[in-house]
């Protein structure tokens, strides 16, 4: 169940940082109030998480999937940079989340 509530908590961030992308500073009512919400509901389900795998994996493997989810979606979605620089730190997040998880 553990892996359930955080890949929850996983879509759920994720999608409150394309709200805040959507929001345009804050200006945008509607995705403003989605970010905020997507968020409270995000930190919930990394709570659940937390019951069944130790904090500092749960927060380690949430925020480095998010940050490399992020990156990946602003590339293609919002047609941000992608560089030599990038690839290869995303690379390393990924590579860092599954040497953590597995070990």
């Amino acid at each position: 169940m553990g892996y359930v509530f955080l890949m929850i908590g996983l879509v759920l961030g994720i999608a409150g940082q394309m709200c805040v992308k959507l929001s345009k500073g804050f200006r945008q009512t509607f995705p403003t109030i989605g970010a905020f919400l997507l968020f409270i509901a995000c930190i919930y389900f990394i709570s659940l998480t937390t019951h069944y795998f130790e904090m500092g994996i749960v927060f380690a493997i949430w925020a480095g999937l998010t940050i490399v989810s992020t990156t990946l979606l602003g590339i293609y979605i919002f047609k941000e940079s992608k560089n030599k620089r990038k690839i290869i730190s995303v690379t390393l997040i990924i590579i860092g989340v599954i040497i953590l998880k597995a070990f």
